[in-house]
């Protein structure tokens, strides 16, 4: 994917209506990889004036600029030239889409739709869903039950003293993640057990075709399952260590 540097991108001269117009007739119907490139030169500052909307980061701005680089590209594939409208008008919403995607890959660690995300930052959405959605939004993770970065004792040889308190513990914490799983919906409770806390864990796609629904769904109610749990937990009392 071609890169330009913001500085670049600002100084690089707009091409005229005939000019766009002639660069992505070249990309569609020959291929033409200059004409490709110079009519994402002319709009890259398109990219970096919506990225720059978002964040003030610059790692976070980068990764912001490259996916709406790929959504000019993407414009410029889709770009219908019967249409009487300037490709920059037609490109913004390619830009934005991309953008915005990967703005929240970013800020959150778990999975939320861009709509959420957006609705959530300027307080649009109401009661467990807005704090749902900032809890994703201001990091809150995987609880990684069942998973390969759960934390291991240093010392192999424990003490009688050690050994009970460590059954005491989890025993403790297995008491309250029942009750924590007891407090969701069922299906929510179902996907966390059968994903997460078997030995061995189902798989999405076979839990998946058993729902009859999507992969896609199933991560979604995966995710807001995990959050609600998280939820729970803390009220609980769960230390938020254990969380992470």
């Amino acid at each position: 994917m071609m890169f330009i540097t913001r500085q670049a991108a600002m100084n690089e001269p707009m091409l005229s209506v005939e000019e766009e117009r002639q660069a992505v007739r070249s990309w569609q119907q020959e291929g033409d990889r200059s004409a490709l490139e110079r009519l994402l030169r002319s709009h890259a500052r398109q990219v970096y004036s919506q990225a720059a909307r978002w964040t003030d980061n610059p790692s976070h701005r980068e990764d912001l600029v490259a996916e709406g680089m790929i959504g000019l590209m993407r414009a410029a594939d889709n770009f219908d030239l019967n249409q009487e409208v300037r490709f920059s008008t037609y490109a913004g919403w390619w830009v934005l889409n991309g953008v915005s995607a990967a703005l929240v890959r970013i800020k959150t660690v778990i999975d939320i739709p861009v709509r959420t995300y957006l609705d959530a930052s300027v307080g649009r959405l109401e009661g467990d869903t807005q704090e749902l959605a900032q809890m994703a939004m201001q990091g809150a993770v995987d609880l990684g039950f069942g998973s390969d970065t759960d934390a291991s004792i240093a010392c192999p040889n424990l003490t009688p003293e050690e050994e009970a308190t460590l059954r005491s513990d989890k025993a403790e914490q297995r008491r309250m993640l029942d009750a924590a799983l007891a407090q969701l919906d069922p299906l929510d409770a179902d996907v966390i057990r059968r994903l997460k806390l078997e030995d061995p864990p189902e798989t999405v796609e076979s839990l998946s075709q058993e729902y009859g629904m999507s992969r896609d769904r199933l991560r979604q109610i995966e995710g807001r399952a995990l959050l609600r749990l998280r939820k729970r937990l803390i009220e609980g009392g769960f230390r938020l260590g254990a969380l992470t």
